[in-house]
């Protein structure tokens, strides 16, 4: 959220620039694998109009919660993104998510 504040973010979809009171989808860094078709959307920040038009959203949400739901805390927390864009904190129990 720092780069949205800092007005140096641009949105990975349209890639216009994102002003600092932008409505924004930010994405935390949750892919490794520079192959996977969904990589450049990896730690970015999108409009989130753009989001919501964007013809790969929903098959972008159900990959981002897939993978991000393999990196649950010690506490059994673990995030998840609604159809928004918002990143939602769940709550699981310590070693059964």
């Amino acid at each position: 959220m720092q780069r949205v504040r800092a007005g140096t973010a641009t949105c990975a979809l349209c890639r216009g620039a994102l002003r600092p009171d932008a409505d924004a989808v930010v994405t935390p860094d949750f892919l490794a694998d520079e192959a996977d078709p969904f990589f450049p959307f990896s730690d970015a920040t999108m409009h989130r109009a753009c989001f919501a038009v964007w013809d790969r959203r929903k098959a972008f949400i159900a990959h981002f919660n897939r993978v991000v739901r393999r990196f649950v805390a010690e506490d059994g927390a673990y995030l998840q993104m609604t159809s928004e864009g918002e990143l939602v904190q769940h709550q699981g129990t310590a070693g059964n998510p």
